[in-house]
């Protein structure tokens, strides 16, 4: 498959600025040739199919994936990958690592999917922003882990109105946050 081209944010020479037909493009990302790279056939465990991970870069060099996981179900879990390239040899989680738990938190009734990693140094963990599906539609969860195998959730921090959550690495000069 060929690589992605995104128009240049270069500025065209003075001489080409009128000539549309001239754009210079980059290529910004290129898809692996043995895309999927992780597909329900690297499951340990029967699965309907395996999309959206949040990825890291964890400490020790290893690629850790937190897949989102259709159950045979139609319900979505979140199962860890691990691999020491991030392309191939992946070690996937027997059982999903973290699936929800609608009894404990009931906005995770019709599942959890598309999380967001973010290390927080302050805090010496990882955060974890997801998707969890109720009755109210879906919203943003959140969860802390040190280690990708035991969780500390905080549940829903954002309605359903607005589902798009940006964590940033370090705080900010302006707020303190």
């Amino acid at each position: 498959m060929s690589p992605i081209l995104l128009p240049s944010a270069q500025q065209p020479e003075p001489d080409l600025a009128d000539q549309h037909s001239h754009e210079t493009q980059i290529s910004l990302f290129t898809r692996h040739s043995g895309n999927p790279i992780l597909s329900r056939k690297h499951w340990p465990y029967p699965v309907n199919s395996v999309f959206n991970a949040g990825a890291v870069l964890l400490a020790d060099g290893e690629t850790l994936l937190l897949c989102r996981v259709e159950d045979r179900r139609g319900l979505s879990h979140l199962t860890v990958a691990r691999s020491a390239n991030g392309v191939d040899g992946w070690r996937v989680d027997p059982a999903p690592t973290f699936p929800a738990e609608p009894r404990k938190f009931p906005d995770e009734i019709w599942g959890i999917e598309d999380p967001r990693i973010t290390w927080v140094p302050e805090l010496e963990q990882y955060a974890v922003a997801y998707t969890s599906f109720a009755r109210g539609g879906p919203g943003v969860s959140l969860a802390l882990t040190s280690d990708f195998r035991n969780f500390e959730r905080y549940g829903v921090i954002m309605p359903p109105e607005d589902k798009v959550l940006l964590c940033y690495r370090e705080k900010s000069a302006d707020t303190g946050l």
